[in-house]
């Protein structure tokens, strides 16, 4: 069963977020806040969402993403986002 999202030619839209894999902090201390219990340190890692078929669709989700998960601060291991477009092209291919 096919699903239209968009018609011919309009726009798409994704959110690719950026962040850091997180490790146990082996100075955790239970009750005292400057001691996170994850230490997000390692490396790098894209997680996209979408795709969306406005761009306010997928500000809402950057926004989410970016600032409304964030519980810890500069402990929430994420380390930027931004939204991408893409346009609908159809080829022939035989």
């Amino acid at each position: 069963m096919s699903r239209r999202m968009v018609g011919d030619d309009q726009e798409v839209y994704r959110v690719v977020v950026v962040r850091r894999r997180q490790r146990e902090n082996p100075d955790w201390e239970r009750g005292n806040v400057e001691s996170p219990y994850f230490l997000y340190d390692g490396e790098e890692y894209e997680t996209a969402y979408g795709p969306y078929n406005s761009i306010g669709s997928a500000r809402g989700q950057l926004t989410r993403q970016t600032v409304d998960m964030i519980g810890g601060g500069a402990y929430s291991g994420v380390v930027s986002g931004r939204i991408e477009k893409a346009e609908t092209v159809w080829k022939v291919v035989a």
